[in-house]
């Protein structure tokens, strides 16, 4: 059974975004998958994705034509601060929540321009290479 899912049901410590003009443009939920659900916030210059799978809910930054990027990676790009050693595998949304907030304007600037965009997808690529790397690491 498919329904509708809204932002307070999936990521409720995100609601901020609301009045930063993102507004839901899809959402599906599905009770017979274990209520996976997944929650699309567009806006501009990015757009949030909520997936909820499990249980687990994931944040992703970007959009359907400059592609999606975990939240996560994103907050480390534009503050290195931010790293996913303190974050764990499975940061809590409201902490993700907390920290795209105070760094609200970063993540816009970076998505207003397709140069950043490009050195965000060479930092995503490294990332994620690195952690395949750790996984599938010969003994």
């Amino acid at each position: 059974m498919k329904t509708m899912i809204n932002l307070a049901d999936i990521a409720p410590a995100f609601s901020f975004i609301v009045n930063k003009g993102l507004v839901q443009s899809s959402a599906t939920y599905d009770l017979q998958a274990f209520g996976d659900a997944s929650l699309v916030m567009a806006g501009e210059p990015f757009s949030l994705r909520f997936v909820r799978d499990r249980g687990r809910v994931s944040v992703e930054v970007g959009g359907d034509v400059i592609g999606w990027y975990l939240l996560t990676y994103v907050l480390e790009f534009v503050d290195s601060s931010v790293t996913q050693q303190q974050l764990g595998g499975s940061p809590a949304p409201a902490l993700l929540a907390r920290l795209l907030q105070g760094r609200w304007d970063k993540v816009a600037y970076l998505f207003s321009d397709q140069q950043r965009i490009l050195l965000l997808q060479a930092f995503v690529k490294q990332k994620s290479a690195a952690l395949l790397s750790s996984i599938f690491r010969k003994p």
